[in-house]
């Protein structure tokens, strides 16, 4: 083999490594594909549905998170509740600091609900604040999941990131609003 060739496929060699540590870094601390397991985020996800989380982001209500359950499964679940939020449930109607919020991604299961004669979505529950650190869940698939009603608050170090992407299916391939 010439010397030019050797230096040539060193030089390609140094490529791919440098290449694949920054793709190793990225997916480490930025960007991590997830695939959704489970009905509990039904109908805005379904199972098997892949999305991208992005590691580095402030959440906010209604964002998406995934995060590690103290059983080490990844849920995904809607956020309702940030640090300092008094929360209650009122007529299957969510309170958010005292204003009432109108959920419109439920829409679809409450719609399915009234069809199998139940009145409601979720339970009542009374004014609570979320303490310092946490974070208050629940599913949009609000009588399938495993949620902060079930579960308690998700506490922040438990976040592997926020869902900002959706992967596959491929017809569904989009940003998360």
């Amino acid at each position: 083999m010439a010397e030019g060739a050797v230096r040539e496929l060193i030089a390609w060699m140094k490529i791919l490594l440098f290449t694949a540590l920054i793709v190793l870094l990225a997916r480490q601390f930025l960007f991590e594909p997830v695939e959704v397991h489970g009905t509990s985020m039904m109908p805005t996800f379904q199972e098997a549905d892949k999305v991208l989380i992005v590691k580095l982001s402030d959440i906010e209500n209604f964002d998406i998170i995934v995060f590690k359950t103290p059983g080490d499964r990844n849920f995904i679940k809607r956020v309702i509740g940030i640090p300092g939020d008094r929360i209650s449930m009122a007529d299957d109607r969510l309170i958010l600091n005292g204003t009432p919020v109108e959920e419109v991604y439920l829409e679809e299961n409450r719609n399915l609900a009234r069809e199998q004669g139940l009145e409601k979505l979720t339970e009542n529950f009374g004014e609570f604040t979320v303490p310092g650190g946490a974070y208050f869940v629940l599913g949009d698939n609000r009588l399938n999941s495993v949620d902060s009603r079930e579960i308690g608050f998700v506490l922040d170090h438990a976040i592997i990131g926020e869902v900002k992407l959706r992967l596959e299916p491929f017809e569904n391939l989009g940003a998360i609003e």
